[in-house]
């Protein structure tokens, strides 16, 4: 009997250590995935900290006039169809584009998608600047060209510049006057980590104008898309944030 007794007291003491461990075990067990909960969490929170803090800063942005001491730079309007076709007909302007010569039908439906290129707020956007020499005796100005700012990566901070001009005012550095007000909004305004120009390398005045800008030659791209018929190949220049601060000082 006492045999007996013994035997069952051990087993019941057996049956709640073994009960009591398999508590612990499944406390442990959620514990353990609370913490990976907790932790998978804090890393996810820590990587949108990290991606705002490097990512543009005050998204969506809205064009707005940007003046300079002789220049406005402004989205385009319907009024600038005359203005803008006076460059887009040329095929000294349009050699280096992607797009052909227009005729004015042609400026008109190219200036209509244009005008509604304001606001920068996802990957992929665009805007357009009017640059307006404006009339001294305070008539009306003409548009001389025009710059473009296209949001490559808003995670990391990438943006896209370009630029057309009309030969006439080549040599007078409004094109820089413009560039640089531009970079100013990239960099100061968007918190730009980089900015960069794709061009064709024969474009020589455009290459000159990045380098007059601070911007260096990144890449040589060989034979890199076809372009009008025939392989060509592209430049790209670039700037980052602290090579745009370091102009200042």
């Amino acid at each position: 009997m006492s045999n007996g007794a013994h035997s069952t007291e051990a087993e019941t003491e057996e049956t709640e250590v073994e009960t009591e461990a398999a508590e612990v075990a499944a406390a442990s067990a959620s514990s353990d995935a609370s913490a990976s909960a907790s932790a998978a969490s804090d890393a996810s929170v820590s990587e949108a900290q990290a991606e705002e803090a490097h990512g543009l800063t005050g998204l969506p942005y809205d064009a707005v006039e940007l003046r300079t001491e002789r220049l406005l730079l402004r989205p385009l309007t319907k009024n600038d169809l005359d203005d803008v076709h006076a460059y887009q007909k040329r095929k000294d302007v349009v050699r280096y584009l992607m797009w052909e010569v227009h005729d004015h039908e042609e400026s008109a439906k190219h200036l209509e998608k244009r005008i509604a290129m304001t606001e920068l707020a996802d990957d992929g956007d665009g805007l357009i600047y009017a640059v307006e020499l404006p009339d001294p005796a305070g008539g009306h100005g003409r548009v001389i060209g025009d710059m473009s700012i296209f949001l490559k990566s808003a995670a990391h901070a990438q943006l896209e510049v370009g630029w057309v001009f009309h030969p006439a005012v080549h040599g007078r550095g409004y094109a820089t006057e413009a560039a640089e007000a531009v970079l100013a909004v990239c960099f100061e305004t968007m918190r730009a980590h980089r900015v960069f120009a794709q061009l064709d390398p024969r474009n020589e005045a455009s290459a000159r104008l990045c380098e007059r800008l601070g911007m260096r030659q990144e890449a040589h791209l060989r034979q890199s898309e076809i372009f009008k018929g025939e392989w060509g190949d592209t430049v790209i220049y670039g700037m980052l944030d602290t090579e745009y601060a370091a102009r200042a000082r």
